[in-house]
């Protein structure tokens, strides 16, 4: 690989970060000072940048990723996780790197940080003063900023390159073939106008198609222009009353007050913007965290009267980081680490061990570290783990996070599994479009309290709840708003399902 000439192997590191810079997944990775100034100082104090010129690349840098000078705070444990990017991406621009590679930078924020940021890079593409190269999932948010797109297959190989519509409305079998994800707005268009070369760059791109090519008596992909009648819900699972939690040491509440009701073979989704409480309402509802007031039952059994072993072999938690849970040197012994006193039950436990395994695509990594494994292969793997047990409530944080289209439509087709089998099912998420598809119903949560508690379809049409929790409608959906507004006729607020979408060679 060769950068401005020079071959990456031979290039001294120190050379190299000079002139390409690389922005994380999580900014907690890279973050490393414990103010904003110092820490986008710290990679020029390593790189010997006069004191002076320092002053006046920091300056800069925060200017440029719009990071205002009167309302940022210093600490930097005091910003959101879009304004952490937004420094961690600071600190790379003051070094004035020739190239700037972000990997999934959104991927752990709510749609304002996701807008934070994507704006920011929005400012750096327009510029064209250096080279950008962005690895993302989210590919609907980015499609604006995109000028080639490549696809590498699962040997890392290049599959594919070209303009976004060209690989994404010629080569759209090939892409379900690799697994890959392309933009909903893409089948959106493949579904309406099969000869479309273009894929719309925003929804309401999308809306002026569709008020061109939509018939009448059309339904989107097969989907009816209604919403499919309501699951009938089963008995109650999970009772949560009046809850409250505060961390030690904490300011606010993070949970404040919340009450709830979860029903065996629901598909619950809790959706929020980033430190809205959600992962602290799901470790409450799993137990991992013992309630400042308010009570949680089991199937009318209080958590704190439900014995150890059976709350860990009836309920399971998927953490949102899947190293937080892991315990063991390899894979295959991870898979077991729960069922390690029932010895009685080995063989058994195997066997699940090896088909759990192999279902995940994880068979050949039985004997590799759980530590050593991509963020993928440690994200399937912690669900893997937790299905062990075979648990009657599972909550998942982030289950999709960084896994490709392939892993991501297996997942879900198990939960549908679950749910279907009467288990309870509750995915933390901010992917709104895997709400809009798969869940029966949205748990919106805003400074620790429940916002709005319903169907997707209806979530979606609440601007106020979706405002207040820092939520965006998916693609789809909103551009069905759009065009809704043009032509009555075309139906609101509807989302296409999995697959509904013919793919085009």
């Amino acid at each position: 690989m060769l950068v401005d000439g020079h071959d990456t192997r031979r290039l001294p590191l120190g050379e190299l970060s000079r002139r390409v810079a690389v922005l994380f997944q999580d900014p907690e990775a890279q973050l490393v000072m414990l103010e904003v100034d110092d820490e986008i100082a710290f990679g020029m104090e390593n790189h010997g940048v006069p004191r002076a010129e320092m002053r006046a690349r920091v300056e800069g840098a925060k200017r440029l990723v719009g990071l205002d000078p009167l309302r940022t705070p210093a600490r930097l444990d005091h910003l959101s996780g879009g304004t952490k990017q937004r420094v961690a991406l600071a600190s790379l621009l003051a070094l004035a790197p020739e190239a700037l590679v972000l990997d999934e930078p959104t991927a752990n924020l709510d749609p304002a940080g996701a807008r934070e940021v994507l704006g920011t890079v929005a400012s750096l593409a327009a510029e064209r003063e250096r080279s950008l190269l962005l690895v993302e999932h989210r590919l609907d948010a980015v499609l604006p900023l995109v000028d080639r797109v490549i696809v590498l297959d699962d040997r890392g190989a290049v599959a594919l390159e070209g303009d976004p519509d060209r690989v994404f409305l010629d080569h759209a079998t090939q892409l379900d073939r690799l697994g890959v994800w392309t933009p909903d707005l893409a089948r959106l268009t493949r579904r309406l106008d099969p000869h479309s070369k273009r894929v719309p760059r925003s929804p309401a791109e999308a809306a002026h198609q569709l008020v061109t090519h939509w018939a009448r008596d059309q339904s989107p992909g097969g989907a009816a222009s209604h919403p499919p009648p309501a699951r009938a819900a089963g008995p109650p699972r999970l009772l949560v009353e009046d809850l409250h939690y505060r961390y030690p040491r904490g300011g606010i509440a993070a949970v404040a007050g919340i009450s709830l009701t979860l029903a065996a073979g629901e598909l619950v989704a809790v959706v929020g913007g980033n430190a809205a409480g959600k992962s602290t309402l799901g470790l409450l509802m799993a137990g991992a965290l013992t309630p400042d007031r308010g009570t949680i039952a089991l199937d009318g059994v209080p958590l704190s009267h439900v014995p150890a072993s059976e709350l860990r072999r009836r309920l399971a938690y998927v953490f949102q980081y899947p190293e937080h849970q892991f315990v063991a040197h390899t894979v295959r012994h991870e898979m077991l680490a729960g069922m390690a006193r029932r010895s009685s039950r080995t063989a058994e436990a195997e066997r699940r061990a090896a088909a759990l395994l192999d279902r995940f695509g994880l068979a050949h990594l039985r004997e590799a570290s759980p530590f050593m494994l991509s963020h993928g292969q440690k994200r399937r793997l912690s669900v893997a783990t937790a299905l062990m047990s075979d648990p009657d409530l599972l909550i998942l944080d982030e289950p999709t996070f960084g896994q490709d289209r392939r892993h991501t439509t297996g997942l879900m087709a198990l939960l549908d599994e679950l749910r279907s089998q009467g288990r309870t099912v509750v995915v933390i998420t901010h992917d709104m479009s895997l709400v809009a598809q798969h869940a029966d119903r949205a748990i919106a949560v805003a400074r620790g309290r429940v916002a709005f508690d319903g169907t997707p379809r209806a979530l979606f049409g609440r601007d106020d709840a979706l405002s207040q929790c820092g939520l965006e409608r998916p693609p789809v959906a909103e551009a069905f708003r759009l065009a809704h507004r043009t032509r009555p006729d075309i139906p609101d607020l509807i989302a296409l399902p999995p697959g509904a979408v013919p793919s085009d060679g």
